[in-house]
Formats: C-alpha cells, structure tokens, sequence
C-alpha cells in the first residue's frame, strides 16, 4: 500500500527563520515555496528525496511543531478504502487540494492520534 515516505509536515510561528533554519543549518534546499488564498508562505524544502513542508502556525488549530506524514500511495481512494477495512479511523476522505496540482489526500488516524 505505502510506497515510500512523501513528506513530514510542522508547523511554524516564523517561516523566514525555519528557512533560513534548514537551508543554512541542515543544508536542505527550498523547492518549492508558496502562499495560499490567505497570503500565509508555505515552503517545501528537500531533505535526501523527503519533502519537508512548513506551515504557518496562525492557519493552524494546533501549536507549533510536528503536524503530519504524508505517505506516497499509487491511489488514495484505494488506500482509504484498505484501511477503513483493517479498521482505521479515516479523519478526512480524499479530496483533489485543487489549483491544478493534480493532488489528492486523505487523512487518516495513527496511534495517539497522529495523522
């Protein structure tokens, strides 16, 4: 079902000094770097083929810190499907994120509640 690790999601309260943060401490390089309907930046950054997304804390309900893996699939709907039968929790159903990306997610929820 999982091909491989896609990407780790955290929240921060600065983008500007997460970037500045892995692209001068820990090397990592920005890829990809853009802001949504609210003007809040989102930065992707590579880290050895694993994407690295931050994320503005004020768009988010939670504090700064760890928000999320992504895991590369070769269908989201199927992949739901597979683990509402092995009896996971589906917290949000697939959706396409829209702006011609061609992106579908699905969230789902693992022990303590990570998603």
């Amino acid at each position: 079902m999982v091909n491989k690790i896609h990407k780790i999601a955290i929240i921060t309260d600065d983008i500007e000094e997460a970037v500045q943060f892995y692209t001068q401490k820990l090397g990592l390089t920005v890829v990809e770097r853009f802001e949504n309907e609210d003007d809040e930046d989102y930065v992707f950054l590579d880290a050895g083929g694993i994407l690295l997304e931050l994320m503005p804390q004020k768009s988010m309900e939670q504090e700064p810190g760890f928000h999320h893996i992504s895991f590369a699939v070769d269908s989201v709907e199927d992949s739901v499907q597979e683990l509402k039968e092995k009896g996971v929790t589906i917290t949000k159903e697939p959706f396409d994120v829209g702006g011609g990306t061609g992106i579908t997610l699905g969230f789902f929820a693992g022990p303590n509640q990570m998603n």
